[in-house]
């Protein structure tokens, strides 16, 4: 039987765990409600651990600033509680197995690199479009972690400064894919703010409010790609996130792109329009990215 891993994705609302061949087939996959304090989430994780016998190795993607060599994490967003955590020395002493642990935004661009959309690209990007917005950065063909272990924190990126709330100056403020599912659905009376394939449904008419309010959210994203590709001048840059499966998402995106270059001379001259492209894989792009960090791991050690 082939070498199998078992793979592990910590989100903020859910814990997504799958067993995984060394080629990144998923065997058995399953899905828990995230607890909300250190001891239940540690207690949810040895669990699943011991739901998994045989398995060679353990790799788990988690939201936060992670360092890869040692696996010790400084857990943000919904998982706060957890403060700053040893998590793979963690799991390493109660398993007795290797153990990677990787960003979660850093997971789908090793994902994408190992067997999806920027597999033999040299310099590309995936941006994940959610309730923020994730980023991960390939240079030379490598993952690209930064000395301090925060290269793609795209959210940070300040892109109203002279914006009266703060809070609202950052990208992860502005370009909000769940807040613009939701201004459609309140702008179109839909009975669930949340129900993104409905709000979608009013989008693909291309008029009215839930065009106005779609294509200013793309041309936000679109400002993202050009500031990104202002500094890095990549290949390639495929764009993650649930709303990712929606063709017209990539089609605007790259309309407002254009748009913004024959705009600005400066724009059309200094920058390079990238292929724009969907990410390949969805929700399970953070198991099968945090495997291929193991791998590429244990293949730096051996």
């Amino acid at each position: 039987m082939a070498r199998q891993y078992l793979s592990i994705d910590v989100g903020g609302t859910a814990v997504k765990s799958a067993r995984i061949d060394h080629s990144g087939n998923i065997i058995v996959k399953r899905r828990t409600a995230t607890p909300r304090d250190q001891a239940a989430f540690l207690h949810l994780l040895t669990s699943i651990v011991d739901r998994q016998p045989g398995v060679a190795a353990i790799c788990v993607s988690v939201p936060g600033i992670v360092n890869p060599a040692t696996g010790a994490v400084k857990f943000t967003g919904a998982l706060a509680f957890m403060g700053s955590f040893p998590l793979a020395a963690y799991l390493r002493q109660y398993a007795g197995l290797p153990v990677y642990v990787g960003n979660d935004a850093n997971c789908a661009t090793l994902a994408e690199l190992w067997l999806g959309n920027l597999t033999d690209v040299r310099n590309g990007a995936v941006i994940t479009l959610g309730t923020s917005v994730g980023g991960g950065l390939v240079i030379n063909g490598q993952l690209v972690h930064g000395p301090h272990f925060r290269a793609g924190e795209l959210s940070a990126i300040v892109n109203n400064y002279d914006h009266a709330d703060p809070h609202q100056a950052t990208v992860g403020a502005s370009t909000s894919a769940v807040k613009m599912i939701i201004a459609v659905a309140q702008a179109c009376n839909l009975p669930n703010l949340k129900d993104g394939q409905r709000a979608f449904e009013e989008i693909n008419k291309c008029k009215g409010p839930a065009w106005s309010i779609f294509t200013d959210f793309c041309r936000r994203v679109a400002v993202l790609l050009i500031n990104v590709q202002a500094v890095v001048d990549l290949d390639r840059i495929v764009i993650g996130g649930g709303i990712s499966a929606q063709p017209i998402l990539i089609s605007e995106v790259r309309h407002q792109f254009r748009l913004l270059q024959e705009g600005d001379r400066r724009l059309h001259d200094d920058i390079e329009m990238p292929t724009i492209m969907a990410a390949r894989f969805g929700n399970g792009a953070n198991l099968l990215g945090a495997l291929y960090g193991l791998l590429l791991k244990i293949e730096e050690e051996d």
